[in-house]
């Protein structure tokens, strides 16, 4: 029984620590990353496309130039680090991109605003985290390019009032 115990304390005082110090998971960031921006590229596509303002319409063509350009920069990266990229969505983000591709209207504008929402907000959190990461070239990316992300998120938020 005690052995279970100070197992149990050792476990609990490694899980705790772990949660307070910085993970580096450059690579699953850099992995991660990819992967968002090419969704949302496509979302902002979408709303190029479908957008019913014009103000919605501009964002998503912004969003598929600043993606671009994103996934450029990610990908230089990740070859500095021989990370191979997904050239593709993931099947899940995928899905969740058809369905809004089948929108159209207020619809569309509303599922398309939270899901920028929702996207960005789990970005900024990533970003920031990523800033701490002890791997320089990682923490340099998202030192750089977490204002263009957060300000993608504020300026989401200005469209959704």
């Amino acid at each position: 029984m005690k052995k279970i115990l100070l197992f149990s304390l050792i476990l609990l005082s490694y899980y705790s620590k772990a949660q307070q110090e910085p993970a580096d998971d450059a690579p699953i960031f850099i992995i991660q990353m990819a992967n968002a921006r090419l969704m949302d590229k496509e979302e902002g596509r979408l709303a190029a496309g479908y957008g019913t303002t014009q103000e919605i319409r501009d964002y998503g063509n912004r969003m598929v130039k600043e993606q671009e350009m994103l996934y450029a920069e990610l990908q230089k990266l990740a070859a500095s680090k021989n990370i191979t990229l997904p050239g593709v969505i993931s099947e899940k983000k995928s899905k969740a991109l058809q369905k809004l591709g089948e929108l159209r209207g207020n619809k569309f504008d509303k599922k398309f605003l939270r899901m920028i929402k929702i996207d960005h907000k789990r970005d900024v959190k990533r970003f920031k985290k990523a800033t701490e990461f002890d791997d320089k070239a990682t923490k340099t990316f998202a030192e750089k390019y977490l204002p263009m992300i957060q300000n993608h998120l504020d300026d989401v938020k200005k469209i959704i009032g």
